[in-house]
């Protein structure tokens, strides 16, 4: 009996310390939190120790500073990806330049708890100063003094007398097409150094290196001869901060926008962006829209970007990225490749691409948001999942593809939360395809979703090859999807025209549900993502039945759509894409002759508008162009794509 009790007691020492070895790795032990913001969202890292078994959560509460109300946002999501072992998320949709309290309670069921409250405010929407001197700039060499009267001539001489706060205003002309042009005087926090076109005419650059913080560029134009059609702007290091990009034409570049040697916190909106990719000659890698090069804190919102290989690309940790209208390029829409932390992608609308929509190849970093964007066909996959994909909040999303959504990598869709989106293959093809491994983790959370797979036998692909005919035999297999519905892509849309198979223009379209489908009302609700949704459930997809459509592309004085201002009236052109012939619509202030140039800059048509409101495009090769109509108040350019 003594014999017994001494292995017993040896048994139980030898156990003892392996029990309480896995008791402190699941064991939570919170460390150091980080919080940042943008203009529209706040970001929050929180790092800890210990949870192995991945079951640690917190929940997130946020109000306006001072007020009594806490509103839910999210929880955050726990990363263990890359190197980080944290808790991060983000809030949405906030006023700018507001200050907010953050409530975050952490608990684990293993152990460990804590409460904690954060001050964190937004950043204000940059506003021109108005406690500086207000200069004038023609181009040239040198001389002038910055009088009305007697401009300075040249950036270089403007620049020597450059303080926070100035306002430069120049006049039409050939500011650099010969030769790089530098600007190196720095502003300061919310106090720019601003240049600006004094709008008697086209303020043409071609390329910019910014070597200096809180620089404001607007309504500039970058034109480029088609045997210099390489760089926009680019940056120089240590990389400037707080640079503002407004209102600027992008005409015949290869890379528009480069933060090549680094930039933090730009705000980068209603610029229209034409490179020189041609989608007609088929898929191309080369050449940028917005290369953003692995730098954090941006704002990129409302730009128009066409004929470039990527959109938007590279973006580091705590990026914003919405309201942008990107179409016909050679590769992809968005590329959030090798992106960190909090990399949110919201309210975009990417139409004809010629490769994929959204791509996430590889991530090195969590959580990303990707919400309410509307991916129209594009040649290969609506989302581009090829490598290490990890947490991402994939909700109320319109993903239309020729044959297949995600035609390869659906594998990586199982570390994904997918909520409310509509998944939807022209042809008849699986919705999601995945020949490797089906198995679910604790990630996984897919449900609440939309399937169009048109008139083809199975509608997954699912791990080893095993093909399942519907959602019931997805449920079965997987227990994910429990309340996902099968839609008919021909019945359910207000509006769907997808022509062709890329390099065909997509008409610009809102993909608006029909009262009637059964994708209305059928998503779940999400705190701070979906909050005001109409009737008793969120609808599916990127549009809510019944609210205010979301805006794309630049606004207001910049090219919405086609529509721009002169003076106070308002010119539409249609339609866009367009065979034969544009008409044009205007109040007041009559057009009085217009040009139509290439994306090389080349005029290869023009008139006056005597003869009425119609322009006869129909000898003109597909592709896109731009339209200069002018009067005797300034010229207006508006770019159209003929079909």
């Amino acid at each position: 009996m003594k014999k017994q009790f001494t292995l017993l007691s040896l048994l139980a020492i030898l156990v003892l310390p392996f029990s309480t070895t896995a008791k402190a790795a699941v064991h939570s032990i919170p460390g150091a939190l980080e919080s940042y913001s943008t203009i529209r969202s706040i970001g929050i890292e929180w790092n800890i120790a210990g949870d192995d078994n991945h079951n640690t959560q917190c929940l997130v509460q946020y109000r306006v500073y001072g007020s009594t109300t806490w509103i839910d946002a999210q929880p955050l999501y726990r990363v263990d990806f890359e190197g980080y072992n944290m808790l991060a998320g983000s809030i949405f949709f906030l006023d700018d330049n507001t200050e907010y309290e953050v409530n975050l309670e952490l608990s684990d069921p293993d152990g460990g708890a804590e409460t904690r409250i954060e001050i964190v405010s937004t950043k204000p929407v940059p506003l021109f100063p108005d406690g500086g001197n207000t200069y004038y700039v023609i181009p040239g060499d040198g001389g002038g003094d910055g009088s009305q009267s007697n401009p300075f001539q040249g950036i270089t001489a403007a620049q020597n007398i450059a303080q926070a706060g100035d306002i430069f205003l120049l006049h039409a002309g050939d500011y650099g097409t010969g030769g790089q042009v530098y600007f190196t005087r720095s502003g300061a926090l919310n106090n720019h150094i601003v240049w600006k076109s004094a709008g008697d005419g086209d303020v043409i650059f071609n390329q910019v290196r910014i070597e200096a913080d809180y620089i404001w560029l607007h309504e500039m134009n970058f034109i480029y001869e088609s045997g210099n059609n390489t760089y926009g702007i680019r940056t120089s290091p240590p990389g400037p901060v707080g640079v503002v990009l407004t209102y600027n034409y992008f005409n015949n570049c290869e890379t528009c926008i480069y933060l090549n040697d680094g930039g933090e916190n730009w705000y980068v909106t209603d610029n229209t962006i034409v490179g020189a990719n041609d989608p007609d000659n088929g898929s191309n890698f080369s050449g940028e829209g917005i290369e953003l090069w692995h730098t954090s804190g941006h704002t990129i919102a409302y730009n128009s970007i066409s004929m470039v290989a990527d959109g938007i690309s590279y973006p580091h940790i705590n990026v914003d990225i919405y309201g942008n209208d990107i179409f016909d390029t050679t590769d992809d829409g968005i590329e959030g490749d090798y992106g960190h932390n909090n990399i949110r992608i919201w309210g975009n609308r990417i139409s004809n691409v010629f490769n994929n929509g959204i791509s996430f190849q590889p991530m090195n970093g969590a959580p990303w948001y990707v919400l309410y964007n509307q991916v129209a066909a594009p040649g290969e996959d609506a989302l581009k999942l090829r490598d290490r994909v990890d947490r991402v909040l994939l909700a109320h999303n319109t993903l239309v593809a020729w044959s297949g959504p995600v035609s390869s990598g659906s594998q990586f869709i199982k570390n994904m939360q997918s909520n409310n989106n509509l998944w939807i293959s022209i042809e008849d093809r699986y919705v999601w395809e995945n020949g490797i491994d089906g198995t679910m983790n604790w990630k996984t959370n897919l449900d609440y979703d939309g399937f169009d797979w048109g008139s083809y036998p199975y509608a997954f692909k699912w791990g080893n090859n095993v093909r399942l005919v519907d959602i019931t035999e997805f449920q079965n297999l997987t227990g994910q999807e429990m309340n996902a519905i099968h839609i008919d892509h021909n019945t359910c849309f207000e509006n769907f025209d997808i022509p062709d198979l890329p390099p065909a223009s997509v008409p610009f379209q809102y993909m608006t549900l029909k009262s009637n489908c059964n994708a209305v009302d059928a998503g779940i609700a999400l705190a701070n993502i979906n909050d005001g949704y109409i009737g008793n459930a969120p609808d599916l997809g990127a549009f809510e039945y019944g609210k205010e459509l979301p805006h794309y592309g630049p606004r207001d004085s910049g090219t919405v759509h086609g529509i721009t201002k002169i003076g106070n009236s308002k010119i539409t052109i249609f339609p866009n894409p367009v065979k034969d012939v544009i008409t044009i619509n205007y109040e007041r202030e009559p057009i009085e002759s217009y040009e139509i140039f290439d994306v090389t800059g080349q005029v290869i048509q023009s008139n006056s508008m005597i003869n009425g409101n119609q322009i006869d495009v129909s000898n003109l090769s597909k592709g896109v162009y731009c339209l200069r109509l002018i009067n005797h108040k300034e010229r207006i350019v508006l770019k159209f794509i003929k079909a």
